[in-house]
């Protein structure tokens, strides 16, 4: 099955809204969860060790349609991934099956640090390039704009990572103040769900989806191998749909360097005398810097 597609009637879309909630240890995954559903049905608290341990799922109704919530621990760390990393990735596709509609990924407003471009890449590595598609940048601590906007910290931030981000996914953000209650808890949850609902019209209602999900959906309904043998054969193919999806992210940078290159020596080829003058140049630069190191 091609990522994004629902091809098999079995798996269509229903009224449910499926959201999941991903980011680096801290960021607030949790408590966004709580703000999402109005009720703590996610344990969430202040402190250095992450609280999070293991997949879970939340369901709760906005406008009369019904929504579920999966909160995720640190399956995008960057440390090594063992065994509980993949059962952990297992879990978030089972619990998020037959596919997630929206990927909300949570970083703390005016935080964005290396942790989080890791974050942005391991969602690739985990759901796949596609999966981009169906993420909304959720910012948390949005109080701590004071009278100011999101849109004007998005359009004027200096951060390089972030701006990359906010325009691969397609310019879906929100902020939420995780503290909020009453009108302004509602008001916040409005925007968002303006923001998902934008996005669903733009996929036409279709969640994403790969070959994992379809696994995942096989092994809720039994279809999958002798039932004593299901979680080992599901982890293995969790473990090989990563590797998969890192040697394919692999070979896409390498081809577009490849390109790039490419552009570069036909740029030079048809611009034969500019080109020397630039390679002069750069020879004289590196010879005066050079000379300047040894004086």
């Amino acid at each position: 099955m091609a990522e994004g597609s629902v091809e098999d009637n079995r798996f269509a879309s229903s009224s449910s809204l499926r959201l999941v909630l991903v980011g680096k240890s801290g960021c607030g995954k949790s408590a966004t969860g709580n703000s999402i559903l109005c009720q703590p049905v996610f344990k969430s608290k202040l402190g250095p060790q992450t609280v999070t341990r293991s997949c879970r799922k939340a369901t709760g109704t906005w406008n009369g349609r019904n929504i579920l919530v999966v909160d995720t621990p640190s399956i995008l760390e960057a440390k090594t991934q063992d065994q509980k990393m993949y059962k952990d990735i297992g879990d978030c596709y089972l619990l998020s099956a037959p596919g997630p509609h929206v990927l909300l990924l949570v970083t703390q407003l005016g935080r964005f640090t290396a942790q989080d471009t890791i974050a942005v890449r391991r969602v690739k590595e985990v759901f796949g390039a596609g999966a981009m598609r169906h993420v909304v940048v959720l910012f948390t601590h949005k109080e701590d704009l004071g009278d100011g906007s999101l849109d004007e910290y998005v359009v004027n931030t200096d951060n390089d990572s972030l701006r990359s981000l906010i325009q691969e996914c397609g310019r879906r953000y929100c902020g939420f103040n995780n503290r909020a209650t009453g009108e302004e808890q509602r008001e916040q949850l409005e925007k968002l769900m303006a923001v998902v609902e934008s996005l669903e019209r733009e996929h036409q209602g279709a969640f994403y989806t790969n070959d994992l999900y379809f696994d995942a959906q096989m092994l809720q309904e039994g279809k999958g191998s002798t039932l004593g043998e299901e979680p080992r054969c599901y982890l293995a193919k969790v473990q090989a749909h990563i590797e998969k999806q890192k040697r394919d992210l692999k070979e896409a940078r390498s081809h577009w360097v490849s390109k790039a290159l490419l552009r570069v020596g036909k740029w030079m080829h048809s611009n034969t005398g500019l080109s020397v003058f630039l390679v002069i140049c750069t020879l004289i630069f590196f010879a005066l810097l050079i000379n300047l190191c040894i004086t």
